[in-house]
């Protein structure tokens, strides 16, 4: 799947991460950095559904924080499979770095919003 760049414009919500998940993110197996406690929102302005961030990466598996304004839960997923260089197994800065199944645009590795042609194509 083709994608074209577009200027990013993020959703502006934030959340502040409780000690049960820093305590949770900081017992995963993984040699990274220590997680931020206030986050931002990946996906691009006017999304359906609640928020998301990165919280971890581990393996092939993300750890991402979603949030509504009454809740928040942390999910596991992989990657996005839209690639800017389809059928290549590694992945590219290019590529979408959100979850799978993500409402809204693609975002790539250099924050840029996508869609087919520059339209406002939501993933799939």
């Amino acid at each position: 799947m083709s994608i074209a760049s577009e200027d990013l414009r993020n959703c502006p919500a934030r959340i502040t991460l409780d000690a049960a998940q820093l305590a949770f993110f900081d017992g995963l197996p993984a040699e990274a950095p220590s997680v931020q406690t206030e986050l931002g929102c990946e996906l691009e302005l006017g999304h359906e559904g609640s928020h998301a961030a990165l919280g971890q990466q581990v393996d092939a598996t993300m750890w991402w924080i979603q949030w509504t304004l009454s809740a928040s839960e942390i999910n596991p997923y992989t990657w996005c499979p839209a690639k800017t260089t389809p059928h290549v197994e590694q992945r590219h800065d290019d590529d979408c770095t959100l979850f799978d199944g993500h409402p809204g645009r693609h975002v790539d590795g250099r924050l840029t919003q996508r869609g087919e042609a520059g339209s406002a194509t939501p993933a799939r």
